[in-house]
């Protein structure tokens, strides 16, 4: 809890500078796209927005968060502060995710309200989960690579080939979307929501692991 005190949201984001934005865009489009799109299939685009785009954009603060750590070389200094792996890695991860799921739960409600006959539980239990597991991704990655280069390209390469195949079992590489149309909720979706938030704990572990490790 104390550990949670120290964090200074405000020298994080001036930090990110502009970058600190990105995925408040990714979660703007979305917003336009739902309100404005004249489209008759516009569920099933939006439910391609969300899974391509907005969720895979939790992994961005994840990522940048550790920018200075690893870009400037400043590891070691800022890890001879009197605190916690936890506070350096999860911690600081788990606070903008949160700041990511507020302006995301607010997309989500926007849509159902545009589309009354879209359930918000339903929303929130086929993307929340997707955007979780691509936090604690971009933070793993990041940590084990110490490259933000290398997890944007991973990520980048993973969604393109998911969004091309439309998780077509000629690659079988794990499928994070669930690839819903109807934004309704199935017994597979229910079971896939499960799956991503256990690895993205797995992740989250492994993660705080490496951090530990190349902190002492």
């Amino acid at each position: 809890m104390n550990s949670f005190k120290k964090l200074n949201l405000s020298f994080e984001i001036k930090s990110m500078e502009a970058n600190f934005y990105i995925p408040f865009l990714a979660i703007f489009i979305g917003i336009l796209y739902t309100c404005f799109s004249p489209n008759v299939d516009i569920i099933q685009y939006t439910s391609r927005i969300l899974e391509f785009i907005v969720c895979p954009v939790a992994a961005w603060w994840s990522m940048e968060l550790f920018l200075d750590y690893y870009e400037d070389k400043t590891a070691e200094t800022l890890f001879s502060y009197p605190l916690s792996t936890l506070y350096h890695g999860i911690m600081r991860v788990t606070t903008f995710f949160i700041m990511y799921l507020a302006a995301f739960l607010i997309l989500l409600l926007i849509i159902t309200l545009k589309y009354p006959y879209v359930s918000f539980f339903n929303l929130v239990v086929l993307y929340v989960p997707q955007a979780i597991l691509y936090c604690y991704l971009g933070f793993f990655l990041m940590v084990l690579s110490r490259n933000i280069t290398v997890p944007m390209l991973i990520l980048l390469a993973y969604v393109a080939m998911k969004y091309w195949t439309m998780g077509d079992r000629l690659f079988p590489l794990y499928n994070v979307m669930s690839f819903s149309v109807d934004m309704q909720l199935y017994p597979r979706i229910i079971l896939l929501a499960i799956k991503n938030i256990a690895l993205a704990f797995v992740l989250a572990t492994m993660g705080h692991f490496i951090l530990s490790r190349r902190k002492i």
